[in-house]
């Protein structure tokens, strides 16, 4: 019986609680009762065991940012009644096909221990990357739901150099890999951010707004949270059958902005609340990349604040989108600017952020 199913026999509070002192976990009250505690009790009992089925549990509606590999309520177990641990053997051979048989040599030994480390919980793990993106994978775990069943996977989130559990569905391609990470029990920053848009210049144009999702905004205003850490906004010019979507979002405690854009014709024409929510869930499969790059522009003094800018060519167009963001530095404030302009002779645009310092009072 794995250690999921153990804690779900009786009511999942009660039975967590009760491993405390299967386990002689000491939980001093300056730990409260929250997520804090559970927390210390799944390290304290992955200390005491190698049952990888601790981090079988399952992911609510609730969270939408990357976060520790461990649960933060007992409740997130509530489907795991039926877990079952899976022998080495049973496990080796459903990856015979997938993995190079010297390889699987060692994979006992491997799977036997993950110690608990400053940086995070170390462990061997078997992992498959996703088709959409390159921080994203499959973690497969010797443990299933049934004896008929296949293992027990998790997705994961690359940030840095360690691993979070991933609140995005992940669709991963090619065999297995079996891989030494760090997992991160510590929950990764998050804050609240504001942005505020000045799409004048669009407007003058030829461009209009013609959808924006989730419909956060007010005005030309938008505040992220760890529950809605992304927004997007469609724009499209009805005399040239170019749009381009703007993705704000807030991931890690960073914020960072997106454009993708297209030619109307390219595509079938769907309802703009189907395209700009499938837009959407395309941003937001791909945020650690979108983050990781505008965070690169970002290094240096920030004395006062930053100025980022990047340009991107419309497709099959001589028209350059221009974006201007500006932060403040120890502020949750956001300004960005849009602005197009048509310049034949123009030539190649690298479509990547660059950044400055300033120290005036406003750039708008």
């Amino acid at each position: 019986m794995s250690w999921a199913s153990h804690r779900t026999t009786t009511r999942v509070e009660d039975r967590a609680y009760s491993l405390m002192g299967l386990l002689d976990v000491n939980m001093p009250m300056l730990y409260g009762e929250g997520k804090k505690a559970f927390h210390r009790l799944q390290l304290e009992i992955i200390r005491a065991s190698n049952d990888q089925s601790i981090f079988a549990w399952g992911y609510n509606a609730d969270h939408m940012q990357p976060g520790s590999i461990l649960a933060d309520d007992p409740s997130d177990f509530e489907d795991c009644g039926g877990m079952e641990l899976m022998g080495h053997d049973e496990f080796i051979e459903l990856l015979k096909e997938d993995v190079p048989e010297d390889e699987l040599d060692s994979v006992e030994d491997r799977l036997g221990t993950f110690p608990v480390t400053n940086r995070g919980i170390q462990i061997w793990m078997f992992l498959r990357r996703s088709r959409d993106s390159p921080s994203l994978f499959q973690a497969w775990l010797p443990c299933h739901t049934g004896r008929l069943d296949p293992p027990v996977n998790i997705d994961l989130v690359l940030w840095g150099s360690n691993y979070y559990r991933c609140p995005y569905t992940v669709y991963p391609e090619g065999p297995p890999q079996l891989c030494q990470v760090y997992l991160r029990y510590q929950d990764p920053p998050h804050r609240n951010a504001t942005f505020e848009i000045d799409d004048s210049a669009l407007t003058k144009n030829g461009f209009t707004c013609c959808d924006a999702y989730p419909e956060k905004f007010t005005g030309n205003t938008v505040k992220l949270t760890s529950t809605d850490p992304l927004c997007v906004k469609v724009y499209s010019d009805s005399l040239t059958n170019h749009r381009f979507v703007v993705g704000l979002g807030q991931t890690f405690g960073k914020d960072w902005i997106h454009v993708i854009s297209d030619s109307s014709t390219i595509f079938p024409q769907p309802s703009w609340r189907d395209y700009t929510r499938g837009r959407y869930h395309e941003m937001l499969a791909r945020t650690p990349e979108h983050a990781q790059a505008m965070n690169k522009a970002h290094s240096g003094a920030e004395r006062y604040g930053q100025v980022c800018i990047m340009q991107s060519c419309l497709p099959q167009t001589s028209t350059i989108l221009q974006i201007l963001s500006v932060m403040w530095k120890n502020s949750s404030m956001c300004g960005v600017k849009f602005e197009v302009f048509h310049d034949p002779s123009f030539g190649e645009v690298s479509g990547e952020w660059t950044a400055f310092d300033v120290d005036v009072g406003s750039f708008f």
